[in-house]
């Protein structure tokens, strides 16, 4: 199993070494992640939970971990905040590294890394933990990347509403619904469909490593690994993080797996939507660029030793 997880980094490596001999080109990498986005995750998502036998205790533990997930997310960035005071981290980056700490690359490889060692029901937990993400970031997260600004945008009933049905309309939580209808009013998937999902849905863990790949090849690891604020980010993300969350939810009366997902779902490098919606504010995307590219180098090594933790301790 562990050697399938090394066959997900060695496509990951190929989409850098593609980047670097110009294989791939911004305007490719941009159409690889809207196709991953938009329509082979959806796949993939329907396929595997419309083909999953719901029943009561799916439906209580995906709300659960629903809950969890959204209040876990606002309990790090509450701690981020804190840490960033103390450490005196510059208030024109600390906003960008405290909203990198927090978000979890939880889509692009928490998805194929939740099935491969957790099962269709791990992938049904992991949906749930990407859900609270997005609520997350369209919620706190942008407000966090206009912190520093002159006159911050007022939030008003129809602000609110819009964030609101953005996060509904992420084609991921559609294909959710979409899967989750199906299977609890167990309606089936007519077999050519089923096909056509499955095939769709298996290109979709591939590509995404392919896409990391590229979006890691014009960062400079000397540069990055000479950066402080860069490299205390990253032990955040991958160390201190996943450790609060075991201390939070390890004496829960909840189910395992719930435990096992909540804390894998923190095991993840920065998702790259960070840099992006920096971008799109306006603000500089340098450093959560930084830490996006050490944070997925060093995850190389902490998520196998965190997969086989969490299966002997939780």
């Amino acid at each position: 199993m562990y050697a399938r997880y090394i066959v997900l980094f060695a496509i990951l490596f190929t989409g850098y070494f593609l980047r670097k001999i110009n294989f791939l080109d911004d305007d490719m990498n941009h159409g690889l992640n809207k196709f991953i986005v938009y329509f082979a995750y959806p796949c993939m998502i329907v396929h595997n939970l419309g083909t999953l036998e719901m029943n009561s205790r799916l439906v209580v533990n995906f709300l659960l971990m629903l809950i969890m997930s959204l209040a876990g997310f606002f309990i790090y960035a509450g701690a981020m905040y804190l840490y960033s005071k103390a450490r005196k981290i510059p208030r024109d980056i600390s906003h960008i590294v405290e909203f990198s700490a927090v978000s979890p690359n939880n889509g692009f490889m928490g998805f194929p890394i939740s099935l491969l060692f957790f099962g269709e029901e791990g992938l049904f937990l992991m949906l749930a933990h990407n859900a609270a993400m997005n609520f997350f970031f369209f919620t706190y997260g942008l407000r966090l990347l206009r912190r520093n600004k002159d006159t911050i945008r007022k939030r008003t009933p129809r602000s609110v509403v819009r964030s609101f049905l953005k996060v509904l309309f992420n084609p991921n939580i559609i294909a959710l619904i979409i899967g989750f209808l199906i299977s609890a009013f167990r309606l089936g998937i007519p077999g050519p469909v089923d096909d056509y999902l499955l095939y769709l849905g298996n290109v979709s863990t591939p590509m995404a490593m392919i896409f990391i790949g590229s979006t890691l090849a014009g960062c400079s690891l000397l540069e990055v690994i000479r950066d402080r604020v860069v490299i205390e980010a990253t032990l955040n993300k991958l160390v201190i993080l996943p450790l609060l969350t075991y201390g939070l939810v390890i004496f829960l009366p909840i189910d395992s797996l719930i435990k096992s997902m909540m804390v894998l779902g923190c095991c993840f490098p920065v998702a790259a939507t960070v840099s992006m919606l920096a971008e799109q504010e306006g603000e500089d995307q340098t450093v959560a660029s930084k830490v996006l590219f050490l944070s997925t180098l060093v995850s190389i090594g902490t998520i196998p030793l965190s997969i086989m933790l969490i299966q002997h301790v939780i």
